[in-house]
């Protein structure tokens, strides 16, 4: 697992703690044993817990539910309104302020879109 190497002074601590152990009586080295045993036993491989999994797949299915949704959202957008007016009735507003007609044209349109009526209604 760790590849640096090791420094000189712990192949020494090694060789004095071998040399120690080698004159330890059957005894100690059976306490020893029975000791590390029961370090092994407790040191259990971690197990994943039950419920890491289902929530681990179902967090994935939300994100790829909201990336799918998000991604194919359609992006036209409907004509923006303002109390009833439609894309239209800004286009027309837009051709008033860009004109060179008189304001007071605009201001009798009712009365020539009325005029323009009569006269239809009148030939026809």
């Amino acid at each position: 697992m760790n590849q640096e190497p090791l420094p000189n002074w712990t192949g020494q601590a090694k060789q004095v703690l071998d040399e120690s152990a080698q004159g330890l009586d059957a005894a100690t080295l059976s306490r020893l044993n029975r000791a590390r045993q029961r370090a092994l036993e407790q040191a259990r491989p971690r197990v994943m817990r039950p419920w890491f999994l289902p929530a681990g797949l179902a967090s994935a299915c939300a994100v790829l539910i909201t990336v799918a949704v998000a991604w194919h959202t359609p992006t036209n957008m409907p004509a923006p309104t303002v109390s009833g007016a439609t894309a239209g009735t800004f286009a027309s507003d837009l051709d008033m302020m860009t004109s060179d007609d008189g304001i007071e044209f605009y201001e009798d349109l009712d009365f020539y879109a009325w005029l323009d009526s009569q006269e239809k209604d009148n030939n026809g």
